[in-house]
């Protein structure tokens, strides 16, 4: 199964447009200006720590002093390179949409600026060739040096691929001849991945792209090795220590890292949630192309223990701030977890490259849900301020004053001082193209509702449709005979199909042969549903969370009153809700009223009191898409409300 060229597939389509536009027009220039420290922002710490770095990125001036090129010393987070690699490829994608030659010559800029603070040998990492020369390859359990690298190898691909400018991509390759200097089972070398996962999968990647084993066998290496010595960090230090190059001892979290056990003998998701994600589409990248059933078999347990017991209903995953983790099943705390906004984008890169291998609804089905919910919460509708942490539940005074949820923000920052998530959400949502369609052989697959128009060598199709805003897709076919198989998602009611008799439905797949000239119409109905999670999730008991099409609703107290957490709902009213289209939020913003109870008899100051019968009164709860909240200043919000039984 093959991924199609973003360049051959136009989207036309109100919802995606809006957001691709937004990245394009705001989003890509603004991150730029923060990267070069060219505007005054408010760049804040990702968590409660004083040690952690903030007031400016700085991540460009670090590169100028690497090519000497400004004096200073390296500012902000070991891996910083990464967040100008992201926004490399972010700012490819959307030259894949339209030329810009402004954009195409500012990013030239960055990439002279980068093969100047290249080393002769390939080497590059800003913060160890000016802070720690000594060290570098010698730090792995932190040093991220080899993520960064993967960040470099995935950008160059970008770009080379739509402009066809191959300079940043002999810069990565060159770094990479570097790293196969320095790692491999042979003698000599070091047997040992880096702490954060990443150069896996883009190593993968490189080898779709070229063709060339060796990126495919080095991918290989580092999932095989890490684990294979569980002592391969600890011995790092004390080396490190002997030879009088550092004198930090640090507690290396084997299960933070996922080095506890290597990934082919892993069962379940631990440790850093972004790291284990990248390891996982990595895992199974290499295990879809070198037939590996060891790796494939760990993907299915690990992807099995995700979903089905530490996932949230937005698609978010990493249940606690502390190591940024997944913790144990059904450990799900609404108003304290992380769900990381590139916790949700790897899990849909694990998700997708399972797809490849075997095409399951279900991947595809995570995919949508972090794509409408988990992920777009993740930047402001201005495009201008965004989320490192994605909650499910605020209240404002906890939020401010309880020091355990320090890392919850009441409204999205400026920036961040570990600015991963920004260009991380540009580059995803950037190049959202990618799964829409799929082919292989003279099937293709449609898992996407996005209106658009793909252009094959021998076909091409438009997608008519202004979905989740309206129940119809629309589908013109022109070219050779071709096998369809169209996704349809299982929150879709009354489905009914024109233009096509001789058809399947077959594991939620709609499958026919088209032909040339052939027009298919969907209609569907998005009722509102109600969702309830499995009673051992303790955060969750009573509650329930209202969904309608691909959204996840919240109730934000600007819509309502404060003490949201006084309402409750009933499932037998939901189906009574109404949806309203506004532009309160974005153009087209679907809200959502249903009806609810509100407790009132509380008007004493007592913290507590015998029983007394409650009194309610009733209400009418406002809703929004929770990709939208928080958009329109500090509020309350609520995914999971007070459920009411009768």
């Amino acid at each position: 199964m093959e991924e199609i060229e973003l360049q051959k597939i136009k989207i036309k389509d109100n919802f995606w447009s809006e957001y691709q536009n937004l990245i394009k027009g705001t989003i890509i220039p603004y991150q730029y200006a923060v990267l070069n420290d060219a505007i005054d922002v408010e760049v804040e710490a990702e968590r409660e720590d004083d040690q952690l770095p903030k007031g400016k990125s700085h991540a460009l001036e670090n590169f100028r002093i690497t090519a000497g090129l400004s004096k200073g010393e390296h500012f902000g987070w070991f891996f910083q390179d990464s967040d100008v690699y992201k926004w490399i490829e972010a700012a490819a994608y959307s030259l894949a949409k339209k030329r810009d030659d402004s954009l195409e010559e500012l990013i030239d800029e960055v990439v002279v600026l980068i093969s100047q603070a290249q080393e002769k040998d390939g080497y590059l990492n800003t913060y160890f060739q000016l802070r720690r020369p000594d060290l570098k390859y010698r730090q792995l359990y932190f040093s991220h040096e080899l993520y960064c690298a993967g960040h470099l190898i995935e950008a160059a691909i970008a770009y080379d691929q739509v402009t066809g400018k191959a300079d940043l991509l002999k810069i990565a390759m060159k770094f990479i001849d570097n790293i196969e200097r320095h790692f491999g089972d042979e003698d000599g070398k070091i047997q040992g991945a880096d702490g954060h996962q990443e150069i896996e999968l883009a190593l993968g990647r490189l080898y779709e792209y070229t063709g060339e084993e060796r990126y495919l066998k080095l991918a290989a290496f580092f999932i095989e090795v890490r684990g294979k010595d569980p002592l391969f960090y600890e011995k790092e230090i004390q080396r490190n220590i002997l030879e009088e190059l550092s004198t930090e001892r640090p507690h290396v979290n084997l299960y933070y890292l996922q080095a506890y056990e290597q990934p082919k003998l892993q069962r379940t998701a631990e440790g850093h949630a972004v790291r284990m994600l990248y390891m996982a589409a990595s895992m199974a990248k290499i295990a879809h192309h070198q037939k590996d059933e060891a790796l494939y078999e760990a993907c299915l347990s690990i992807w099995e223990n995700i979903t089905q017991k530490k996932m949230y209903i937005t698609g978010g995953v990493g249940s606690t701030v502390h190591g940024e983790a997944f913790t144990g099943d059904y450990d799900l705390p609404n108003d304290t977890m992380y769900c990381e906004t590139c916790a949700s984008i790897a899990l849909v890169y694990f998700a997708f490259e399972m797809y490849k291998i075997e095409q399951k609804a279900e991947y595809f089905e995570v995919i949508e849900r972090a794509l409408y919910n988990g992920i777009l919460s993740g930047a402001s509708v201005d495009g201008k301020h965004f989320f490192y942490v994605n909650p499910l539940e605020i209240q404002r005074a906890s939020c401010h004053n309880n020091p355990g949820k320090g890392h919850v923000k009441t409204q999205r920052p400026d920036w961040l001082g570990c600015a991963c998530c920004p260009p991380n959400f540009a580059r995803l949502i950037g190049s959202i193209e990618k799964y829409i369609y799929l082919e292989e052989a003279d099937t293709l697959w449609i898992n996407l509702f996005i209106g658009s128009e793909l252009l094959l060598s021998d076909a091409n199709l438009i997608q008519r449709t202004d979905y989740p805003f309206e129940n119809q897709v629309q589908l013109t076919y022109h070219g050779a005979h071709r096998t369809i198989k169209i996704r349809i998602p299982d929150y879709l009611t009354n489905l009914q199909i024109q233009g096509v008799n001789d058809y399947q439905l077959v594991d939620k797949y709609i499958t026919f042969v088209a032909v040339d000239g052939m027009s298919v119409t969907i209609n569907f109905e998005q009722p509102i549903l109600s969702i309830t999670s499995n009673p051992k999730v303790s955060s969750n008991v009573n509650k329930l969370s209202i969904q309608r099409g691909p959204f996840v609703y919240c109730a934000e107290s600007l819509d309502n009153e404060n003490e949201l957490q006084q309402y409750c709902v009933n499932e037998a009213d939901i189906v009574r809700g109404t949806i309203n289209e506004t532009s309160d939020i974005l153009e087209k913003t679907l809200k959502m009223t249903v009806p609810a109870k509100k407790i009132i008899e509380w008007s004493e100051e007592k913290l507590y009191r015998y029983h007394q019968p409650s009194l309610v009164e009733e209400k009418q709860l406002h809703l929004i898409p929770y990709h939208l909240w928080g958009n329109r200043g500090e509020v309350e919000m609520r995914v999971w409300l007070n459920r009411e039984s009768r």
